[in-house]
């Protein structure tokens, strides 16, 4: 046992993991747990516009960080060893970008708040709600940015614990806000924990980074752009995609069935915490191992192992006790039981689905993915207008669609990359 402890202490992945792991258990833990309450305290058909109007800026962030969470973590894996100066650079043009965007985006929602009120939420009457979220946009690319930079740093000890602060910071303040001032609360309680999220990250950094006044690297800044435009389109469609999910839920049939379905893969979230934050450990280890076939698979057959085991081990129990957790959410939510038996299980083809995701981008097939996501999300929407119009439920019929397209994706993701590295092993 002692050996096994030594040999597993000396592997990096597996260190960087465990950290990661660590944090986010009570990160994830407690955001579940208070998830769970907002649910109970605002009902079905309120908690349908609280997740719209977190899911649109959510959204919005998604695009104007145009990937760069992602490409900050290849790159500062790739630099931090041999042209560790160029770190500074590459932190700079990437948050000054950011940040410009976001403002943008920003001002104009601010100032169209009313028709964004309209269209999602159809009632202007709560633009002012608009108004005080749209700053998310801001908080939530930044910090996209931030998780992304510290990940190439290899910073897990200390993420995980600027996580679990977090996670307790998330669990009361949005439990206690809901509980006294209802959908505002609920709101406001999102803005204050990204907002602290934000700034300790943001420290983290500064603390980590060796500034320098090192002048624009403009052949590195194109690097970082050509890099990152496939993977900042990608983001744009699921943004768009995860949306356009709530969006579509709503027009058909009611912001109570986007309440239930918001509900339902609530526990996907908890269930898929581990291969989630695993995402940018994976892509630091499988980008250092890139040039060298053999760790690059031994990296990937590893992370592969560990993302099925944990996800299909909590997915049976979640499904054994799916009826006993459901009665948690309180009698607005009647069916949700079976809703989760369906949704639970879409988690094992999604975390199979990131690690190739990750192994795709280490080796720049950014575009080849892209290609894949397109064709899943689009199978998503056309899968769910049919069964609507077929009576289902809204929520029963995006959760029979995202499982379906989910294993589809999966299975044409890794055929595809086998047959991609094997024609590459067999050319040298």
């Amino acid at each position: 046992m002692k050996k096994l402890l030594n040999s597993l202490s000396k592997n990096n992945l597996i260190v960087d993991s465990f950290w990661a792991l660590l944090g986010n258990v009570v990160f994830k833990g407690l955001s579940l747990l208070g998830g769970i309450l907002v649910a109970r305290l605002l009902g079905k058909n309120i908690f349908g516009e609280f997740s719209i109007i977190k899911t649109t800026f959510i959204s919005i962030a998604f695009i104007t960080t145009l990937g760069f969470g992602y490409t900050a973590t290849k790159f500062v894996a790739d630099y931090k060893k041999n042209h560790p100066k160029k770190l500074y650079a590459i932190f700079k043009f990437t948050q000054k970008t950011i940040l410009i965007l976001t403002s943008i985006a920003f001002v104009i929602v601010f100032i169209f708040s009313n028709k964004v009120a309209s269209l999602i939420l159809e009632d202007n009457a709560l633009s002012s709600y608009i108004k005080v979220v749209s700053v998310l946009i801001i908080l939530n690319s930044l910090n996209f940015l931030y998780v992304g930079f510290l990940s190439g740093l290899g910073l897990f000890k200390k993420m995980a614990k600027i996580n679990s602060y977090i996670g307790v910071l998330t669990f009361l303040f949005s439990v206690g806000f809901t509980y006294f001032f209802g959908l505002i609360g609920a709101l406001s309680a999102l803005i204050l924990v990204q907002l602290i999220n934000v700034v300790a990250n943001y420290n983290l950094i500064n603390k980590n980074l060796e500034k320098n006044t090192i002048q624009k690297d403009k052949v590195l800044n194109r690097k970082i752009l050509i890099y990152s435009l496939p993977i900042a389109i990608q983001e744009t469609v699921y943004a768009v995609m995860s949306w356009l999910i709530n969006f579509l839920i709503v027009l058909y049939v009611s912001f109570g069935e986007l309440g239930m379905y918001t509900a339902a893969i609530q526990l996907n979230a908890i269930i898929l915490f581990i291969p989630g934050i695993l995402r940018n450990v994976v892509l630091s280890h499988l980008s250092k191992n890139s040039d060298d076939e053999g760790s690059h698979k031994k990296v990937l057959t590893t992370i592969l192992t560990i993302n099925f085991l944990a996800t299909l081990i909590p997915s049976l129990i979640v499904f054994i006790f799916s009826d006993f957790v459901s009665t948690f959410y309180g009698s607005t939510y009647q069916g949700l039981g079976d809703l989760i038996k369906i949704s639970i299980f879409t988690t094992v083809f999604v975390s199979i689905s990131n690690v190739y995701v990750q192994a795709y981008m280490s080796k720049n097939m950014n575009w080849t993915m892209l290609g894949f996501r397109i064709f899943r999300d689009g199978g998503i929407i056309l899968l769910f207008i049919f069964l609507v119009k077929q009576n289902q439920s809204g929520a029963a019929s995006m959760i029979y669609s995202n499982l379906i397209l989910s294993a589809v994706f999966m299975l044409i993701m890794i055929i595809f990359y086998r047959l991609k590295t094997n024609k590459i092993n067999n050319d040298k």
